[in-house]
């Protein structure tokens, strides 16, 4: 098999036409295939002679770790694999053929891969044993031929839906495994990040990436600067903008009597001077300036002022969101994200004051303005500016992006 190699390492590529070249690539895939089934059949042979024992291994996986200096799983995958695809040879001779001969057959052609049949192998091994005996080399001969024409992954989605078919029950009792073990940790840290972990129902899974089709799409560029968001991050604010939209509602059952609202507490010179920390309603200390930056959003938020003593000087009103009346009116008239290039439709948009409301400004239409929650979070720390210009918003782009600092509108969703 090392001819195919040899043949193609001193062959000038740079020369070669198309065909040629993904004919060659096709023929080194296919012989790859081919090592995984010559491979199998090193381990069976392996395992007949009881070199393992012989040479003082644990097991067979600790011997092939041992003797090609591979990953402890990597081993215990070529064993298993092989005890599904290779023929076996007792002591006395008999030749044994493998348990899945199918793909066995597959694998010495070199038309699957490794990836594929270890798919195959843990369909059909999921299946119960009544339905595995009547209906398993069905299933496996019927998804080696969905391996000639699929990915791994693909091939995954295929051998679920065949599995599933054939073993509703058990397809139900996933259902029921899934439900008994829905889990939502969030570790909060102390300076009030948090990392979140869990298992997800199949129905809240859909419904979150339901959510996330809508809000964590890219955002369209602006002067050619693509979203610098990874796909990631993208999620994460949109997971934000869904709880904002949620809050925003005011539709949650309150809480010890209270409605739902992040609560922000520091001194006053602290909040006029943006230094310092402020305290949140759980506890975690964030630097002031990005306080006044949340309680900017469109979120119920209060903020307590404290004076040294601890006495409160002043609160916010937690009510300053805009009314429906008022958000009713900013989408007649700005009919959506108002921000430069973006698209994002007035439902899924969020009141912004123009002044913002922690530093004084009033919630009024002539101080409000649509946008979309990514613009609402990173338009300061991107240099842009919101104004209301003849009555109407605009956005003052940073000086790098126009020294001259004229006022931007949205074309795509403004009218007029």
């Amino acid at each position: 098999m090392s001819s195919v190699v040899d043949d193609l390492v001193p062959v000038d590529l740079a020369r070669c036409d198309d065909d040629v070249l993904l004919a060659s690539w096709r023929e080194l895939e296919r012989t790859r295939n081919r090592l995984a089934a010559m491979e199998h059949r090193l381990i069976a042979e392996v395992e007949r002679r009881g070199l393992p024992f012989t040479y003082g291994a644990r097991n067979t996986a600790a011997f092939v770790r041992a003797l090609l200096r591979v990953h402890p799983r990597e081993a215990v995958a070529r064993v298993r694999a092989s005890a599904a695809a290779a023929p076996i040879t007792t002591l006395t001779g008999e030749v044994v053929p493998a348990p899945f001969p199918v793909v066995a057959a597959a694998q010495a052609a070199g038309t699957i891969s490794p990836r594929h049949a270890q798919v195959i192998v843990a369909a059909v091994q999921r299946l119960p044993d009544v339905v595995q005996v009547e209906h398993g080399a069905r299933v496996e001969a019927d998804l080696v031929g969905y391996a000639t024409q699929f990915d791994p992954y693909q091939l995954g989605t295929l051998a679920l839906r065949v599995t599933t078919l054939l073993d509703q029950d058990g397809a139900l009792a996933d259902v029921a495994y899934r439900e008994r073990h829905r889990d939502l940790t969030i570790r909060q840290r102390p300076d009030g990040s948090a990392s979140i972990s869990g298992e997800a129902t199949a129905e809240l899974a859909e419904r979150l990436l339901t959510v996330l089709d809508a809000l964590a799409a890219p955002k369209p560029s602006i002067d050619g600067t693509k979203d610098p968001r990874t796909a990631g991050q993208r999620r994460h604010d949109g997971l934000l903008d869904a709880l904002d939209l949620v809050q925003r509602a005011e539709l949650l059952p309150s809480v010890a009597g209270i409605s739902a609202t992040v609560l922000l507490t520091t001194t006053a010179a602290n909040w006029s001077s943006g230094d310092g920390v402020t305290t949140t309603g759980h506890g975690a200390l964030l630097p002031t300036r990005e306080a006044v930056r949340i309680a900017g959003g469109d979120a119920r938020t209060m903020t307590i002022q404290l004076d040294d003593q601890g006495a409160v000087v002043t609160h916010t009103d937690a009510r300053r969101l805009f009314t429906e009346t008022q958000r009713l009116a900013l989408i007649a008239r700005d009919g959506g994200c108002t921000f430069p290039g973006c698209d994002t439709p007035p439902a899924w948009t969020q009141a912004h004051h123009v002044t913002d409301h922690a530093r004084g400004g009033p919630t009024t239409i002539a101080n409000g303005t649509l946008v979309c929650g990514h613009h609402h979070r990173q338009h300061q720390r991107q240099g842009w500016r919101s104004v209301i210009n003849d009555g109407r918003p605009a956005w003052l782009p940073p000086p790098w992006l126009d020294p001259q600092q004229r006022p931007r509108t949205n074309p795509h969703v403004s009218p007029g």
